[in-house]
């Protein structure tokens, strides 16, 4: 009999106080309301954090007045067959990217689930380092690119799926108006190029834009 997780990798960074976060929001930390070695009968912990801490799915209500929370994300969005795509980008990541990669392996179809490998994955554990606003992403031209091809997701090796300094909003509200849901801050530091499953669910909390997730790939 095999194991249940045999040939499943775990793509989630852990979560831990003082983590890489975006600038200007509150650290995660943790707070011990109760402790067996202080006389409690069990361990409690209170965790601080935000909503798109670390290894994450964004919510359509994030960046869209009227889109959904994340309770209402539907299961299937995160089950099933994705596509990894090992981009050497300079800079954003750009249309003239993306069909690069088609060209090298086959065309993007709707509903397919795409996750972007971006030299951020060779920086090492970047949550223990500072936030880096030069990390790489996808621009605006290369949203509307993903969205004309109607995929169901779209995921990121870093903290946002959009640029830091100019076309965050612009990238988030195009993939999200499209229907392409977003995961963030995925570690995929042994994650190849080519085609995996994936298991990936957020929480099931209500009226939140955002969750925290763990994501599994096993190569197909």
């Amino acid at each position: 009999m095999t194991d249940w997780n045999e040939g499943w990798i775990d793509a989630t960074y852990p979560i831990f106080e003082g983590m890489t976060g975006w600038p200007g929001q509150p650290p995660t930390s943790y707070d011990t309301l109760s402790c067996m070695h202080c006389g409690d009968q069990a361990r409690v912990t209170m965790i601080h954090l935000t909503a798109h801490t670390g290894t994450h799915m964004d919510a359509p209500s994030h960046f869209l007045a009227e889109g959904v929370d994340i309770s209402q994300a539907p299961i299937s969005v995160g089950l099933g067959p994705v596509r990894i795509a090992a981009l050497d980008c300079t800079a954003e990541v750009t249309p003239d990217d993306l069909r690069a990669y088609e060209s090298r392996t086959r065309p993007l179809e709707a509903g397919e689930r795409l996750i972007l490998r971006t030299p951020n994955s060779d920086r090492g554990l970047w949550l223990q380092q500072e936030f880096d606003r030069d990390y790489h992403a996808i621009g605006p031209a290369a949203a509307a690119y993903i969205a004309e091809r109607k995929l169901q997701l779209i995921g990121v090796d870093y903290l946002s799926v959009g640029p830091f300094y100019k076309g965050n909003p612009q990238t988030h509200r195009t993939l999200m108006g499209a229907g392409v849901w977003i995961i963030e801050g995925i570690d995929l530091r042994r994650i190849e190029e080519g085609d995996y499953e994936m298991i990936c669910l957020p929480l099931k909390l209500a009226g939140s834009d955002g969750s925290p997730i763990r994501i599994l790939l096993k190569r197909a």
